[in-house]
């Protein structure tokens, strides 16, 4: 199962026409009206408050109305539930556990649109693609798997790389603490020093498992013709998103032939350049 973890709701949803029934249903008659969707969550009406309870685990069954697919979602939790104007409760849920399948299928429910996938992608956070992959089916076509061998061979050398960042800031360290400035001023560019590691240490963890996730998306990537093409569309979703453009530029360049360590230094070269010095802040909200 690849588990989303999700600890905090996105905030753009988007109104989407479905229907939800608990698996112990049959058909969708009784069902319950969707009101909207994200990657990560859903939210539906009930007649009733005392349906479900906040904290509740369900499982549902949803049925996209847009072009009549079904697939279920074994693991929901239920985060609040609030009267409406109709004389209904909204029905908030995040989505806790999710297979290939069916992320694929909810997907396709929210990501109707070029304008939808933006606005959908660019509030989630890299912690809820924490992939469990063990349910999901391996895919079929070697390049899959060449593909995703060229992502970790980037997570190796982009690891190398802050490796040796790391080890600088370390020494700056040792200096400073054998330097004969006043305590006050060593103190103070002793917190400096440690804080921006502290902050820098966040973001290479996250470069790290940026390339993990990809490479995940990549073996799990579905056999059938028909889902092929919808999942390129996810992980290009989450390219666009989770790696930044030192990333993606050197992703290009391994496919044109470089090495892993040649591709990241010419990208990292290039950003630099082309931004006149400027970081590369997609991410820093993460």
């Amino acid at each position: 199962m690849e588990q989303l973890n999700l600890e905090q709701r996105q905030s753009v949803r988007f109104v989407r026409p479905f229907k939800v029934t608990t698996l112990e249903e049959e058909g969708f008659d009784q069902g319950f009206s969707g009101v909207d969707v994200n990657l990560t969550g859903l939210s539906f009406r009930l007649p009733e408050a005392d349906w479900f309870l906040p904290g509740q685990s369900l499982s549902l069954r949803i049925r996209n109305d847009l072009n009549g697919e079904q697939f279920e979602l074994d693991s929901v939790q239920v985060v609040h539930l609030q009267p409406d104007e109709q004389g209904s409760w909204l029905c908030g849920c995040h989505i806790t556990q999710i297979s290939s399948e069916q992320l694929l299928a909810h997907h396709r429910l929210v990501m109707t649109d070029q304008a939808t996938a933006q606005s959908s992608m660019a509030v989630a956070k890299l912690s809820e693609f924490d992939f469990d992959e063990t349910a999901s089916p391996l895919s079929q076509n070697t390049a899959d798997f060449q593909e995703a061998s060229m992502a970790l061979s980037l997570a190796v050398a982009e690891a190398e790389l802050n490796q040796q960042w790391v080890e600088r800031v370390f020494a700056r360290l040792d200096q400073l603490w054998q330097s004969r400035l006043p305590a006050d001023q060593q103190l103070t560019e002793t917190r400096q020093e440690v804080e921006a590691l502290k902050q820098a240490w966040q973001e290479l963890s996250l470069q790290a498992r940026s390339w993990n996730t990809l490479a995940k998306l990549l073996v799990h990537s579905p056999s059938a013709g028909a889902d092929q093409a919808d999942w390129q569309r996810l992980i290009a979703d989450f390219e666009g998103r989770f790696l930044t453009d030192a990333q993606q530029m050197a992703y290009d360049l391994m496919h044109q032939g470089h090495t892993a360590r040649e591709a990241l230094e010419m990208a990292q070269e290039a950003i630099a350049q082309s931004a006149g010095g400027r970081t590369d802040d997609k991410r820093s909200s993460e």
